[in-house]
């Protein structure tokens, strides 16, 4: 094996910890504290920085590792909803694709800017909201299709507490995040 498929393999294998580790504890945490409310407030920002940073093929990658980490979190905690993985991997399959996508036309816009602020947090903040965004509209709606709920009452119940918390921690943490990812990467 060579070194760059051996540090690629070291840098999923990390990843994937990192993802699980955030959403174990976040869905201990917060429950402990607010209930059957657990915004994903760590996790998407995370998410979202593992697929905007580094190549091109690392769009599929955050969102993968979060609905992988989902789906076995749900098996040892018994989630009747994530146990589905049409609820906990497919629509996170995709927020990694909008976040790179948006990430990346956020610097075309920006990117005669001569101000750090436009061309190097603006655009991973953009990425983390509309990660944020993704997510909350496909898990919600997979959540209504697969368990036959009303959209409107998953919708009223998960968005008033759940997206808050996580639209401000992907707009603020995406861009900390990346830049340590980046880091890492030149190193």
């Amino acid at each position: 094996m060579n070194n760059g498929k051996a540090r690629t393999i070291a840098f999923l294998g990390v990843m994937f910890a990192l993802v699980f580790v955030f959403l174990m504890i976040e869905t201990f945490a917060f429950s402990a504290l607010f209930g059957s409310f657990t915004p994903a407030a760590l996790t998407l920002p995370l998410a979202a920085a593992i697929s905007v940073t580094g190549k091109k093929w690392r769009m599929f990658v955050g969102g993968t590792l979060l609905g992988l980490s989902s789906f076995f979190l749900a098996i040892m905690i018994a989630n009747p909803v994530f146990i589905n993985p049409l609820v906990s991997i497919l629509p996170r399959l995709f927020i990694g694709i909008v976040a790179y996508y948006v990430c990346r036309f956020v610097k075309w816009v920006f990117r005669d800017s001569e101000n750090t602020f436009w061309k190097n947090v603006l655009p991973y903040a953009f990425a983390g909201a509309f990660c944020v965004l993704t997510n909350t509209v496909l898990v919600i709606s997979m959540i209504a299709l697969c368990t036959h709920t009303a959209l409107a009452a998953v919708f009223g119940t998960l968005i008033m507490i759940n997206f808050v918390a996580e639209i401000i921690t992907g707009i603020v943490l995406t861009p900390v995040f990346a830049g340590v990812i980046n880091k890492i990467e030149k190193n």
